[in-house]
């Protein structure tokens, strides 16, 4: 199970000049009015784009050199807005359900699980390892169901490629934000630690570092030891273009007394690269979670939710989005006895694959998280970036540093 668990990481976003053209508002499904979450948002002529957040909604400044916007999402018919004629009004984009992406079981010879192993093995070597990486980052920490500090920021991550597929990532933090959202006496605690002062799971340095790894597939899946407690199902059906697709459904067996996980891989079957990967703990085998004794603490993991997407832009395979979720318990002697969470986006905004200047080590941000950098932006950082708006959930949240 602790392999499952430690790879998660990524959100961007660009700034853009006061000429920009403002382009916000609402996806929803035509037919059922339902919002469309996480739908792409992308300027044809360019690498940038945007992700709308869980409610549908989206926000993209279009830089001047922009024509043609296109919203898109899996399933769905995309549209295109020509740039000319968008106006600052909020609007609501009606995509409609694409009838030829209806799924259809593919039954072949070779198992899926060897069909997946080989598509996550060439999407890696497609990926460029050699690339700077604009991204909005944020992040929200959750202590014994409160929720207790929020970070956000700009991030430009400079990744390279080290030995034994490792990568080096040095980080840029252009602007950021952070917030301790209750203080140590509102905190329900077992424990002696000052919990307040907890921050995230995550390992800043290194999210942006997930999107070129699957290990939490190829070990806790798909390993010899693993992929017996697994059934796979492959379907076949049309993107909004009409190309063929594949997804490939992750079960978990029923009958095996361990903790799983589940969900499904959307890859392309023609380039062989991986779309769209949505994985989270198995909801049915969640009553299979044991407390894992260590030599100093014991901990035990409840949930676990991964969701990460790639595009194609002007001939190029990139990073373009990464939710995690991970909730742990943790007891530590006296001092721990609580329920963690830590929920982190990571949006690719843009991307250059030629990194003529790697940035001087002295220049870089060296800490694991945001919260050190405190507050650190512009006064209309938030009104001049591409950030992913927050949903109506997140802003119930936050309403409270409006009296900070």
């Amino acid at each position: 199970m602790r392999k499952i668990v430690l790879f998660f990481f990524s959100l961007s976003l660009f700034t853009v000049n006061a000429q920009s053209t403002v382009f916000e508002g609402k996806i929803v499904d035509k037919s059922t009015k339902e919002s469309i979450p996480f739908a792409n948002v992308i300027a044809l002529q360019t690498a940038q784009g945007v992700i709308s957040n869980e409610d549908g909604v989206f926000k993209f400044y279009i830089s001047k050199n922009v024509t043609t916007i296109e919203i898109s999402s899996l399933g769905y018919q995309s549209k295109k807005f020509e740039v000319a004629k968008i106006d600052s009004t909020f609007t609501t984009v009606f995509l409609e359900i694409d009838e030829i992406a209806l799924e259809e079981v593919i039954v072949t010879n070779k198992p899926v699980a060897t069909i997946l192993s080989g598509i996550i093995s060439h999407s890696k070597t497609l990926l460029d390892k050699s690339v700077k990486l604009e991204t909005y980052y944020r992040e929200f920490v959750k202590i014994n169901n409160k929720y207790s500090k929020f970070a956000d920021g700009l991030i430009d991550f400079y990744l390279q490629p080290k030995k034994k597929d490792k990568l080096e990532a040095k980080l840029i933090v252009n602007q950021s934000r952070a917030y301790q959202l209750i203080g140590a006496d509102e905190i329900e605690k077992k424990g002696k630690a000052d919990l307040a002062e907890m921050d995230s799971f995550f390992d800043i340095q290194k999210a942006a570092n997930g999107f070129f790894s699957y290990d939490y597939i190829e070990k806790s899946i798909l390993s010899k030891k693993n992929e017996p407690n697994y059934d796979f199902e492959l379907r076949s059906k049309k993107d909004q273009y009409g190309n063929a697709i594949e997804v490939i459904y992750i079960i978990p067996k029923p009958n095996v007394d361990e903790v799983l996980l589940e969900g499904k891989i959307t890859y392309d079957p023609v380039n062989r690269i991986v779309l769209d990967i949505d994985i989270k703990m198995s909801e049915k085998h969640k009553k299979n979670v044991e407390i894992t004794n260590m030599l100093l603490f014991k901990y035990a993991f409840y949930d676990i939710q991964i969701k990460q997407s790639y595009k194609y832009v002007n001939g190029k395979y990139i990073p373009s989005y990464k939710k995690t979720l991970l909730d742990v318990y943790i007891k530590f002697g006296g001092q721990m006895n609580d329920r963690l969470m830590s929920i982190s986006d990571l949006v690719v905004t843009n991307f250059e694959d030629t990194i003529i200047t790697s940035p001087d080590k002295n220049t870089t941000y060296q800490e694991r998280s945001l919260y050190p950098n405190g507050m650190n932006y512009k006064e209309n950082f938030w009104e001049t970036n591409n950030a992913m708006p927050l949903s109506e959930n997140e802003e119930r949240i936050l309403k409270t540093l409006k009296n900070n």
